[in-house]
């Protein structure tokens, strides 16, 4: 009897020793979202974004402009370098363009608020730097294997998307062709669980971004 007990009491302690690793301090408060792919930076994943309509996704953009706008006024002008691109400012546009590219084009309305954001971008000269960033962002997203399936498509439909954008300036634009050119080079596989989700949704078969750099790539 003696030694059953002492056995429920080393088992209790064990337990309530695990309880509090699992709730520690340097836990507390944490939101969890999409695990590993916390560091993705989405804040509205494809289907959230086919939810809305064009407006409504067009006003999310603005307000990321407008964001960008008032962070950059505050910033003054270098006498030897002029206007000096604030981070911050730049990181609100590389939000907006994150949403209008993971978004499904239904209307035809992606390629109005993409160049408006191309025009802030190039307004800041970062325009082929913000998007290299977000091309690498996505392949590292999609090399991911523990991603979340709805992020892994997301990211899908952004590279295809941004490629879509800037095809008509591969054959002169150098650093643009650079970008395709990774997203080329990185060989992307698309699972089958990405695969089954957009056939169930988009009855389409989703195409490797790599394999869409491959073929848009101007022939040397």
């Amino acid at each position: 009897m003696k030694s059953m007990k002492t056995k429920f009491f080393v088992l209790a302690a064990l337990i309530t020793t695990l309880a509090a690793c699992a709730s520690s301090p340097d836990d507390a408060g944490s939101e969890k979202s999409y695990g590993p792919a916390d560091a993705t930076k989405v804040e509205y994943d494809s289907e959230q974004l086919r939810m809305k309509n064009s407006e409504a996704v067009a006003e999310l953009v603005r307000r990321k402009i407008k964001q960008a706008q008032d962070i950059q006024s505050k910033q003054e002008d270098d006498d030897d370098q002029g206007t000096v691109a604030e981070p911050e400012a730049l990181e609100k546009l590389r939000d907006g363009l994150r949403i209008i590219l993971a978004r499904p084009d239904q209307e035809g309305a992606r390629a109005t608020v993409f160049a408006r954001l191309r025009s802030e971008l190039q307004d800041l000269g970062s325009f082929e730097e913000v998007l290299n960033e977000l091309a690498q962002e996505g392949i590292g997203a999609l090399k991911d294997d523990s991603l979340a399936v709805r992020l892994q498509a997301t990211y899908v439909l952004i590279l295809e998307n941004l490629m879509a954008e800037i095809r008509p300036d591969l054959a002169k634009n150098k650093k643009l062709r650079s970008i395709v050119e990774d997203i080329r080079d990185a060989r992307i596989e698309i699972s089958s669980e990405v695969k089954n989700r957009q056939r169930l949704r988009t009855m389409t078969n989703p195409v490797s971004p790599s394999e869409t750099a491959k073929r848009i790539l101007p022939k040397s």
